[in-house]
């Protein structure tokens, strides 16, 4: 057997994709990760969540569950909500 073979599955390339997909799903990243930090140390020190609108008091208790449960959840909606939208107008635009 050869060591040095490559894997025969395909992975996911940006190779073909237009440079506005590119800046947008980066942008959608960054955006996702600042929220769900500043929506972690909300709960942590307690006021009212963007975009949800959940008022935390501010424990330690709500602070694990946001960073155990609550972060993953709102990473994955907001990365189908941007794919969504990027394959949506890509197909507009054809």
């Amino acid at each position: 057997m050869n060591k040095t073979a490559r894997p025969t599955w395909s992975t996911p390339s940006a190779v073909g994709q237009p440079a506005w997909v590119k800046a947008l799903a980066i942008s959608a990243g960054v955006a996702t990760a600042i929220w769900t930090t500043w929506c972690t140390v909300i709960a942590l020190l307690g006021g009212t969540m963007p975009l949800i609108g959940y008022h935390a008091h501010g424990d330690v208790l709500s602070f694990l569950l946001m960073l155990f449960v609550g972060e993953p959840i709102l990473i994955t909606s907001a990365y189908w909500a941007c794919l969504l939208i990027v394959l949506t107008i890509r197909r507009a635009k054809g």
